[in-house]
């Protein structure tokens, strides 16, 4: 019997993404115009789709696009033999999710390529007691230097299937008092003076991997693997607001040495890395936004393990740093860089008057409301203006003179006024701006800012380095040791496009919710498909979007169960735009934000469907 005697099913192509147009096709010499009915299931053996076609002369045919679980998905294909009697034969094909962007005019999906592939050039392996640990090389840090070895898995879990071994590795080399190093040596390293373990003065390190702990754990999902690393996370906090060199009791508030914000160069001290007798202590909002994301996502863990005590104590541990931090660091236009603790002469320069990188995070952790967020990102606007600079992505701004001489001002580790982190450019800076300017209204600064980044990357063959000098040139001031791809600077802007432009976001872990809010409208793309993929569970949400005039049609499936949309409306369109749910009405409202105006509404996540908003 040959095959079209047998009848058989082919599927074209047999490996697709989610939502790509798949072709079924029935062969079968027996067909001549009887129904053929298709019933589609996913990796799960979840049906998602059940139709039935007419066929013509020995074959029948169906054009779908797969979604629910990745994997192999299975086809059972029921009609009739030529004596009317049921005949059914059976084939597969395989979905495979990964983070992508695919759209008309090719510029969002080049940027991804180029900032994962940066991503993927940042990881590393090394053995810490004989154990592998993935982590990411830092910039200007030598290899098996494990080196605040979880700052870019906001982004990296996107890309990459092992999110906890580097928190293994970290909490695994912790003090007995809770305090955790910043750099960690393994075993092939020669290690710091003998030290496997260094501490610098750093001062958000426990706050910073709390909280990046708990964005890993999205996209893993393990809620054992996370309940049993929660006491070494909630010991390392407790040290950060214990330890008399690292909080202050008087204003309940982190403190630190006398820093270049975040950075870890203090100054004037007789050592730029090391806490000793020189050390000058100040409060940086930087700190105390950090210890807020970290109360707020150590929340929602003890929620998701249903530790209704815990949840609500962080829950108000991040209200207090909320309104304490808004109360000490807000100066009616951003946040202060310091508050002084000991005294530091900056003879005349106005210290008060810099705009601190910190003030960047401080909008995408939440911890700006929409106004304080809205008056730093035009402050940055305004001074970008009024400075010239190619970017608006200072470290500081302005730096610190150098009439102060705090710092050498040539050769290596030079830090003169516009270098480096006394004033140089940072993409990690420009990257946060990016996100928050999407998320409050300032969408087409956010579009420029990404085509900007775009061009730079471009021009320096994929890659993106630590620090760039003002007009906007990549600039080494690290004499070893430097890498062409910086994970401080690439993970914001990752997260700029997949979580901002894109729009997919995971609320809570391993998009069981999702919050989808596609901000197409501010660029050219018209059509577009956007994947967001976590490795580590083999979960994802995917939509396919077209947008014409007067109507956004959107095609989404995904791994989880509800989704919530907020999808920007084309700056042209006026009035509410009307909502349809597989061709029923739904119920949805427009909210704006500024300028810009939203459609929200919220559905279920269970087969493969379809949204219309009509103009």
């Amino acid at each position: 019997m040959t095959l079209r005697e047998a009848g058989v099913v082919w599927t074209f192509p047999k490996k697709c993404a989610p939502l790509d147009d798949v072709k079924l096709v029935f062969e079968w010499d027996q067909l001549d115009g009887q129904d053929v009915r298709y019933i589609v299931s996913d990796a799960r053996h979840r049906r998602y789709l059940d139709v039935t076609v007419r066929s013509r002369q020995g074959e029948a045919d169906v054009t779908i696009k797969p979604g629910l679980a990745p994997g192999v998905h299975y086809i059972e294909v029921a009609t009739a033999d030529s004596r009317n009697k049921p005949y059914a034969r059976r084939g597969s094909f395989r979905v495979e999710a990964r983070t992508s962007i695919s759209s008309d005019t090719g510029e969002p999906d080049d940027l991804l390529e180029l900032l994962g592939e940066g991503l993927r050039q940042t990881i590393d392996t090394a053995n810490i007691d004989g154990k592998p640990v993935t982590y990411y090389k830092a910039a200007d840090n030598s290899r098996e230097n494990f080196a605040f070895p979880a700052f870019g898995v906001a982004a990296l879990r996107y890309f990459i299937s092992d999110v906890t071994s580097m928190f293994e590795g970290l909490y695994g080399q912790q003090w007995p008092n809770g305090r955790l190093p910043d750099h960690v040596y393994a075993d092939g390293n020669p290690q710091w003076n003998g030290q496997r373990r260094i501490r610098t003065v750093m001062a958000d390190l426990e706050t910073s991997m709390a909280a990046t702990l708990c964005k890993g754990w999205e996209a893993h999902g393990d809620n054992e693997w996370i309940a049993e690393l929660l006491p070494r996370v909630e010991a390392s906090l407790e040290y950060a607001t214990t330890a008399p060199e690292l909080f202050d009791n008087e204003h309940g508030l982190i403190k630190r040495a006398h820093t270049l914000d975040e950075w870890d160069i203090q100054f004037p001290a007789s050592d730029d890395c090391f806490i000793d007798e020189s050390t000058r202590f100040v409060l940086m909002q930087g700190d105390t936004s950090s210890i807020y994301e970290a109360c707020c996502l150590l929340s929602v863990v003890y929620a998701s393990l249903r530790r209704d005590d815990r949840a609500a104590y962080w829950r108000q541990r991040s209200e207090y740093y909320y309104h304490r931090g808004n109360e000490v660091f807000w100066d009616g236009t951003k946040y202060l860089h310091h508050i002084h603790l000991d005294e530091v002469d900056h003879g005349n320069f106005d210290e008060s008057a810099q705009l601190a990188m910190s003030n960047s995070w401080a909008i995408t952790r939440g911890f700006a409301d929409h106004r304080k967020a809205v008056s730093i990102i035009d402050e940055y606007v305004r001074r970008w203006k009024e400075a010239g600079d190619r970017f608006p992505w200072w470290s500081l701004q302005p730096g610190y003179p150098d009439e102060l001489e705090y710092f050498n001002t040539s050769g290596p580790w030079s830090k003169a006024q516009g270098e480096y982190a006394n004033g140089g450019l940072f993409p990690w800076v420009g990257g946060e701006l990016c996100r928050g300017a999407f998320q409050h209204g300032r969408e087409k600064l956010a579009a420029q800012l990404l085509a900007d980044l775009h061009g730079v990357m471009q021009r320096d063959n994929g890659a993106l380095f630590t620090w760039y000098d003002l007009q906007g040139n990549a600039a080494i001031n690290a004499p070893h040791h430097q890498t062409n791809y910086d994970p401080w600077g690439l993970t914001p802007w990752t997260q700029a496009l997949i979580e901002e432009l894109a729009g997919i976001k995971s609320l809570g872990k391993v998009f069981e919710e999702v919050e989808c809010c596609p901000r197409w409208p501010v660029t050219k793309t018209k059509a577009v498909s956007a994947v967001a993929h976590f490795p580590s569970s083999e979960t994802y949400f995917a939509y396919d979007y077209r947008i014409s005039r007067d109507c956004i049609r959107l095609h989404f499936t995904g791994t989880g169960k509800r989704v919530s949309f907020r999808v920007l409306l084309p700056s042209r369109w006026t009035g509410r735009g009307e909502v349809t749910v597989d061709g029923r009405r739904a119920k949805s409202k427009v909210v704006t934000v500024e300028d810009s105006m939203y459609v929200i509404f919220t559905t279920e996540i269970d087969s493969v469907r379809e949204i219309v908003i009509a103009r």
